[in-house]
């Protein structure tokens, strides 16, 4: 009999276990997750905001929030009706995004704000345009918009009323970013005569533009402005290796850097400031979970940190892009 009720409480203590170890921190559980230590891993308070979606064309993105203080995952697109939330972006007080996605009924994307933790759905600021509306992002100053309606730059304030139309010289305009001072607006444009993409800076006060990174016959897109003196983009490796690759470029007009965690063999892009010598990336390099992974990367020393470190429920067989991250 002993050993009957010996076995039968142990059996007990397993499935209880059990049940502990799977359910902690899934998306939306309360529970913060036990991770081993590892003494090298930057102590992060802040939050991150990333969508994952199986493919692109797929029509499956979901929007996620990460607090790194509480440890929680959160899903925050679960019950919106809106298709495919993507790229989203914090407003300098952390307090609320923008992001892109598709609302039910009409096949076209749309400027979405919300504030996560909120009860209130998302709020569509372009409900009225006809066309597709994407790539928002918050001024430094968090009381305009910037974003791309049918590969033209506009700007409007945070009730959708649109205050710019800008002009540059380049058919099609897109991810533009605002600089540190408010004034000027990074962005990608075609390539005169080719198929490709370079970087240009808009003055938002004279209406003029420059170069800033116009390697012929390669891609360069996803501008983030990292400080008053720089900005991070990506771009193919070589007209020949079309693999991103995470580049460091100057508004003085000196030569982009390649940043060392780079490998021409994989991908790496969609690179977001966390501080002053680190960044948040998506990799498709080997020993992650899905195609692109999110890691923490070190732009002086090249080391590399699996954001499932902090979470092992964030990287998954999906694809994880479009990271953004708020100390506040």
């Amino acid at each position: 009999m002993f050993n009957i009720l010996k076995t039968f409480s142990a059996l007990i203590f397993l499935i209880g276990f059990f049940a502990v170890t799977t359910s902690c921190n899934k998306p939306n559980d309360g529970d913060p997750p036990i991770l081993p230590t590892d003494s090298n891993l930057y102590v992060l308070q802040g939050k991150l905001v990333y969508h994952s979606y199986s493919c692109y064309s797929c029509n499956d993105s979901k929007l996620y929030l990460y607090d790194f203080g509480t440890k929680k995952l959160t899903i925050l697109s679960t019950v919106w009706k809106i298709t495919n939330p993507m790229n989203a972006h914090f407003s300098p007080d952390g307090k609320k995004i923008v992001f892109m996605g598709i609302p039910s009924g009409p096949d076209n994307w749309d400027v979405f704000m919300f504030e996560p933790g909120s009860l209130v759905p998302p709020v569509n600021l372009t409900s009225n345009s006809p066309g597709r509306d994407e790539d928002p992002k918050f001024s430094p100053d968090g009381t305009k918009i910037i974003f791309k309606r049918n590969g033209i730059l506009k700007e409007m304030d945070t009730t959708g009323l649109i205050l710019n139309t800008f002009t540059v010289p380049q058919s099609e305009a897109s991810m533009p970013y605002y600089t540190a001072d408010g004034n000027g607006l990074l962005y990608a444009g075609n390539e005169p005569g080719g198929s490709t993409l370079d970087i240009f800076l808009l003055s938002t006060t004279d209406g003029t533009t420059r170069a800033l990174s116009t390697t012929p016959k390669v891609e360069e897109y996803y501008p983030i402005t990292k400080d008053d003196t720089s900005f991070l983009f990506t771009r193919w490796n070589s007209p020949y290796n079309d693999n991103d690759q995470v580049y460091l470029g100057f508004f003085d007009g000196r030569p982009s850097v390649r940043l060392p965690f780079n490998q021409t063999n994989n991908n790496f892009s969609d690179a977001f400031p966390v501080d002053g010598h680190t960044v948040v990336l998506s990799s498709t390099m080997s020993g992650g979970k899905g195609a692109y992974d999110l890691y923490l990367a070190d732009t002086k020393t090249g080391e590399t940190w699996s954001l499932n470190l902090y979470n092992p429920y964030i990287n998954t067989a999906n694809n994880e892009l479009g990271a953004c991250y708020s100390s506040k």
